[in-house]
Formats: structure tokens, C-alpha cells, sequence
């Protein structure tokens, strides 16, 4: 750290020669008046040395698919970077369209498995919606729902078979966007349909590739990395993995009894333990602060009254309410650190800004005082 600072000393040292040098620094110099342009112009690079002089402190993002990493991701632009601009809102309409239909699919296959039996002018609406789903393709880029089966669509949202079959929803495949998108259906559906913001937060969006995104934050620079966590993706993680000063791994507490849908004999949450494992015992991230989001809290309590964690996990013997359980699914995480000085852990609900906005600054506040104390500073 005294290298360090001895060496953002020198620098600065030179950043001040060279201002000094740009006004011509001398005791007569000073005396005579700067113009207002130059004044600027000095102010700008000044501004400009500075952010180069702060070392950015990098997070790394991490967690496997529609762990609700990516949301989170967004939620740091909406905090540090001034959110979304109408035309990056825009971006997500084919998205959040495509959510929709998505759901809809979903919830009409497991009524057939459940075997409701849908009114007549239900299934006229089913086969409206279906002859226009069977023209959208997952590579198309402009989808957009015609404003006819938009409205088939809330009306099949709306008939008693298909939201009998949401009250059973954690027992078959449904996007946990589901009731937000088709509750608003009639407004996502209108031709002048334009995202919001919370609209953004509650879509499903796959991450493909790296993402990066820099602000700052009680005046550190940082930067934080997103890497797209299904399988196929997971092998570009390496890429990232120099110089990480906190590793963020995001897990979905509602995983805990589903499989992963690119290995059907692996249950999600095993599969995070068996990552988050591999990840924290690796030599790259030994400097690195570790902090794990329990991610989706909401649904993880819903679930828990229909679907015990004990069924899923036979060597659990507390009670089935949402605190114990969760505390298990921690202690879990936590087992597989050996630094624990370095490690935290919060419950979270990536939509919610104000959450996320306080679990940050929280995660933030533990790794800046360790590094204090560390360096002996009080």
C-alpha cells in the first residue's frame, strides 16, 4: 500500500508540475489574470488526471443461469449510472414481448398436463395465440405483439384454468416474470408500447458474452464485470478473472428444488454449491473479498409453503420457514470458505432497487473498513 501511495504521490507530483507548467507558474505569472476558457480547460484535465490517478476496484459477477445476476447488473446503472435512456429502454421491447409469449406457452402445456379443461372461447383464443407464436423465431430481433393477440393473450391469462394452474406454478417450468408481464399484458400490447424502467428490472434477459460497466461509488471507481452464466458461457469466465478485487456470486434461493435445464440429473442449487466451490478455493481470487447474493428471497418464501427444503435436501433438519432455511443454504456457501474474514453474505430481490441499493453500499462499506484494518489504518 506505501508503494502504492508513493507512487499515486509521484504521479500526482507530475499531474501538479505539469498544470503548474500550462499556466506558466512563476510569481509574476500568477499574478496576471487566466481567461475563463483556459480556466476550463485547466479544470478538465484536472478532472480527467484524477480519474486516471483511482484505481478502479474490479467485481466480478458471476452465478448460473436466470440466477438473477444480469438484473442486478442493471440495477447499478439505474443507481451510479443514471439509468436507462428512452432509446436503451426501447431495446428490451422484443424482450419483453418475447417474455410474454414465452409464459403463455408455459402455462397452456402445464394446464394440459394438469388436464383443466378449457372453455370454448378459451381454446379459440389458445389457437389464435398459437397460429401467430408459430411464426415467431427465438433469432428474430424486432418481435412485436399485434395488438389482437395481445388481447387473446390477457384473456387466457384471465380464464379460471390458467390462473388455477399459476397457483401450482412451481411444479412445471414458468419465467418468474410471468404475472408481471401478463398482468400488464393489455399495456405491453399497445402499438406505442414503450418499456419502463421496472419493466426492464422484471424482464428475462439473457446474458451472451461480457458485459462492463464503470461508476463510482462514495468516491471509488469501480468496475464490474457480467459474464453470461449458462453453460456454454461459463468457459469465457477465465477471461475475466485477472486482477478481481470482489467476486459476486449471485445464486437463486428458489433453485433449491429444480434441475438445471442443461443437465436435467444435476439440481441447481448442488450445481452452485459445486461452482461456487471450485471458485472460491482457487488461487486467482485469494486477494480477492468474497460476497454471496441470496437472490429471489420472494419466491424462495412462496415456494417454501408448497415445496418443503427438506424434500430436496435430506441432511436439512430445521424448521421449514424462510429464516432457517435460508441460513442453511448460507451456512452451505459459507463451508466452502476458507477466509472467512473476507466473506459476506446477504438475502436479496434483484428487482428492488432500494434493496439493492443498501445490500451494495453494505458489501462495499465490510470489504473498504477490512482493507483499512488491514493496512492498519483505523
Amino acid at each position: 500500500v506505501a508503494s502504492t501511495n508513493e507512487c499515486a504521490g509521484a504521479h500526482t507530483r507530475r499531474s501538479i508540475g505539469w498544470i503548474l507548467a500550462v499556466m506558466g507558474a512563476s510569481a509574476g505569472a500568477l499574478k496576471r489574470d487566466v481567461s475563463s476558457a483556459n480556466s476550463r480547460k485547466i479544470d478538465a484535465a484536472l478532472a480527467r488526471n484524477h480519474a486516471e490517478n483511482q484505481k478502479k476496484f474490479k467485481i466480478l459477477l458471476l452465478g448460473g443461469s436466470e440466477c438473477g445476476k444480469t438484473t442486478i447488473f442493471k440495477q447499478m446503472r439505474i443507481l451510479h449510472l443514471n439509468g436507462f435512456s428512452e432509446e436503451m429502454l426501447c431495446m428490451y421491447r422484443t424482450t419483453i414481448h418475447n417474455n410474454a409469449l414465452e409464459a403463455v406457452d408455459q402455462l397452456i402445456k402445464a394446464c394440459d398436463v394438469f388436464k383443466f379443461k378449457f372453455e370454448i372461447s378459451t381454446k379459440e383464443d389458445i389457437q389464435r395465440f398459437y397460429a401467430y407464436f408459430k411464426t415467431v423465431r427465438p433469432e428474430d430481433e424486432n418481435v412485436t405483439i399485434p395488438l389482437g393477440i395481445a388481447r387473446c393473450m390477457e384473456r387466457i391469462w384471465n380464464s379460471n384454468q390458467i390462473q388455477a394452474t399459476y397457483v401450482r406454478r412451481f411444479q412445471f417450468p414458468l419465467l418468474d416474470c410471468a404475472k408481471y408481464v401478463l398482468d400488464d399484458i393489455s399495456r405491453i400490447g399497445e402499438t406505442n408500447y414503450a418499456p419502463t424502467t421496472q419493466d426492464v428490472l422484471n424482464c428475462r434477459f439473457r446474458t451472451v458474452g461480457i458485459t462492463e460497466l464503470e461508476f463510482e461509488h462514495k468516491r471509488l471507481f469501480f468496475q464490474m464485470v457480467d459474464v453470461g452464466g449458462q453453460r456454454n458461457e461459463r468457459r469465457k469466465w477465465i477471461h475475466v478473472f485477472d486482477n478481481v478485487d470482489m467476486l459476486m456470486y449471485v445464486c437463486a434461493l428458489s433453485d433449491f428444488d429444480m434441475q438445471d435445464p442443461e443437465d436435467p440429473t444435476m439440481n441447481r442449487m448442488m450445481q452452485n454449491f459445486e461452482i461456487f466451490k471450485t471458485l472460491v478455493v482457487s488461487e486467482i481470487f485469494k486477494k480477492a473479498s468474497i460476497v454471496l447474493f441470496l437472490n429471489k428471497h420472494d419466491i424462495f418464501v412462496e415456494k417454501l409453503k408448497s415445496v418443503p427444503l427438506m424434500r430436496c435436501f435430506h441432511n436439512y433438519s430445521g424448521d421449514n420457514t424462510d429464516e432457517d432455511a435460508c441460513k442453511f443454504v448460507q451456512k452451505t456457501f459459507a463451508h466452502y470458505v476458507h477466509r472467512k474474514h473476507r466473506f459476506y453474505s446477504f438475502t436479496t430481490r434483484a428487482t428492488d432497487t432500494d434493496l439493492m441499493d443498501r445490500v451494495f453500499s453494505s458489501a462495499v462499506s465490510h470489504i473498504v473498513n477490512y482493507n483499512l484494518r488491514a493496512t492498519g489504518i483505523n
